[in-house]
């Protein structure tokens, strides 16, 4: 498998996500069966999800919550638009969910963006995603699948991974239950995501800084590609069947 960074220009407000690609510094083409890496603050400009901090107006709870956990009220107000579920918080940070991934801050960005402004998740990443494939089927007559990542820290574990918030023209989640281990033994709850997996090799090529690599080709994986579209829920599991959640929420 090859891994190509795309060097892409700085990007500040709407653009053309598709022309960019294209259009690319290194002259990189795209090829049939390819899979993009994207990450979800490049599509998120791209779509004009930049907010300035100061046309933001906090609600009269936005402002009581950011005193309680000593954060900026305009930056609270955004979070609980965004937010699908707020589970609660500490110094500095909300724990809520968006999309269905949990996420701090509802995945609300300040890097790598002017001061004063901030970024916001895409709206609707698998419209917006499948919208770009149809458009290298449409206009270049290529077959890729398309992986929306962005950086996240795990439990327990320092610095970031990358996961997917949506997929298009790939399965995201193999189901290996049924199948046997090295020992004859039958898998019964196992599967493997493939999407956060390759989202985080994305991820770490991308980098976190002024690498300026919004987007990673993944050339010659072994995947097959289709016409699935993978919306966050079926990456995603339900807190009642979280055993972090559950466990954690629970009397030991």
């Amino acid at each position: 498998m090859k891994i190509i960074p795309i060097n892409l220009e700085k990007q500040f407000s709407e653009f053309d996500i598709f022309e960019a690609i294209l259009n690319n510094k290194n002259g990189i083409t795209i090829e049939d069966h390819d899979i993009l890496v994207i990450s979800s603050k490049f599509l998120s400009i791209s779509e004009g999800r930049v907010k300035k901090l100061n046309s933001i107006v906090p609600s009269k709870y936005a402002v009581k919550k950011a005193d309680e956990y000593h954060m900026d009220p305009k930056i609270m107000e955004l979070i609980l638009r965004e937010s699908d579920e707020v589970y609660g918080g500490l110094y500095g940070f909300v724990l809520s969910s968006i999309h269905k991934v949990l996420a701090p801050n509802a995945g609300i960005d300040k890097s790598n963006i002017p001061n004063g402004k901030v970024v916001l998740y895409p709206k609707y990443p698998l419209e917006s995603i499948e919208t770009l494939r149809n458009k290298f089927l449409v206009n270049l007559r290529k077959r890729v699948g398309i992986i929306l990542s962005d950086s996240r820290i795990l439990p327990m574990r320092k610095g970031t991974v990358g996961i997917a918030l949506a997929t298009c023209g790939i399965d995201p989640v193999i189901d290996l239950k049924g199948s046997k281990d090295l020992f004859g033994n039958t898998l019964k709850y196992t599967s493997q995501n493939i999407a956060d997996c390759l989202a985080s090799i994305g991820t770490m090529v991308m980098g976190e800084s002024d690498a300026s690599t919004p987007v990673i080709i993944l050339r010659g994986f072994d995947v097959k590609l289709n016409n699935a579209q993978k919306p966050h829920d079926s990456l995603a599991i339900d807190r009642r069947f979280d055993i972090y959640i559950r466990g954690l929420a629970s009397n030991f």
